[in-house]
């Protein structure tokens, strides 16, 4: 790999020419530093860093290193670590919202830096990859043989798997936060009613729907007759909360009424096993205590440990990661809306520009999470 180049922010001299020093010993590309931030920010598209050493504290510029921090968090698609003297709680908790990929304490060794980068850069590469490669959930069902489009209790899309991509000739982006038809984009009025129908009556009703609908589905370039059973999806409290639609080729419906193929079960003990399941048990003290997904208010990410908030004030520490743990939760009733957060939808109780309000605590909402979070919600 190419040496990084990093940018360095910092308005006491010596100590950003001791940084630039260290970092190309080390081996990286260092640009030569600036001490004012408005300057770093308007330099950042035409010099394109890998990783910004960021100080909090610059003195000398109109914006201070949290307002630079927010600014490429903002805009840019780019890992920065906050370089300070200052590790007070209400300075750490105003900085921990723009998602910093970590912190280097003043004064600081050669050490020091190279650990902070190292792990930095290899933390980013990782959400890129999961942003890439989506959670576990979205992966898997995108394995399927079948088309697989799920939606919510008011009949909008939150997932479509790419074997529903190529049937109906609609991407995923396309389709998220809207009806069910507009997935349907390329079929004809008495297809996008036959979907508009199943699903209404999928969330309307308790018991799965026996038999299959067999439509026809056009991708714009073809027209596919196919078969379509409906599955219901449930809540952390048991209720029907929105419908997945599984879609087959092959002309005519594979089963008779009341049967079901292999892919069918396979599929449906995936689905129940996302979303059926209501709890799971963590450790505490000596013994292992049940926690109730509709109890769980946030998850928040911290070192190398969780801390699961309930809606009883209770709270568990676990030695785990979030990615361990966001692959155990329903992702019907749990969204990520940032590095360090998982929040459960239905406990959000207000939005603001950066953050969602759930029991009175600001969540912070990453950019890169922001717009499938928005996708989710009944907004107006």
């Amino acid at each position: 790999m190419s040496a990084l180049k990093i940018m360095i922010v910092e308005d006491e001299i010596i100590v950003a020419k001791d940084i630039q020093r260290i970092l190309k010993k080390l081996g990286y590309e260092a640009f030569d530093p600036f001490a004012n931030g408005k300057k770093a920010l308007d330099a950042v598209e035409k010099l394109n860093p890998d990783l910004i050493l960021l100080d909090i504290n610059l003195k000398s510029s109109e914006l201070d290193g949290i307002q630079v921090g927010e600014q490429i968090h903002q805009h840019y698609q780019i890992p920065f670590i906050y370089l300070t003297a200052f590790s007070d709680k209400n300075t750490l908790d105003r900085a921990k919202l723009t998602e910093p990929y970590g912190y280097i304490i003043k004064p600081f060794e050669e050490d020091d830096i190279r650990t902070a980068i190292e792990i930095a850069y290899y933390k980013y590469t990782k959400d890129l990859e999961l942003q890439n490669k989506g959670n576990r959930f979205a992966a898997a069902l995108d394995t399927l043989d079948v088309a697989v489009i799920i939606t919510d209790a008011n009949e909008k899309v939150i997932f479509m798997n790419k074997m529903a991509e190529t049937l109906t000739g609609c991407l995923k982006q396309e389709a998220l936060g809207k009806d069910i038809s507009v997935a349907m984009k390329n079929s004809g009025s008495e297809t996008k009613s036959v979907f508009k129908t199943l699903a209404h009556t999928v969330v309307g009703e308790s018991q799965k729907q026996d038999g299959d609908s067999a439509v026809t589905i056009s991708n714009g370039a073809a027209e596919n007759k196919v078969a379509v059973n409906t599955f219901p999806i449930l809540t952390v409290n048991n209720k029907i909360n929105g419908c997945a639609f599984v879609i087959s080729g092959g002309g005519s419906p594979r089963r008779e009424a009341g049967t079901e193929t292999t892919t069918d079960k396979n599929l449906f003990n995936f689905l129940e096993n996302i979303y059926a399941n209501n709890s799971f048990f963590v450790k505490k003290d000596s013994r292992f205590v049940r926690v109730n997904f509709q109890d769980i208010l946030w998850i928040e990410a911290l070192d190398n440990y969780v801390i699961i908030k309930t809606s009883s004030k209770e709270q568990f520490i676990l030695h785990s990661s979030m990615k361990d743990i966001e692959a155990k939760l329903p992702p019907l009733n749990f969204a990520r809306v940032h590095r360090s957060y998982i929040v459960q939808l239905e406990k959000i109780g207000a939005l603001e520009e950066n953050a969602c309000i759930i029991d009175g605590n600001r969540i912070p909402i990453g950019k890169s999470y922001k717009e499938n979070l928005m996708s989710r919600l009944n907004l107006f």
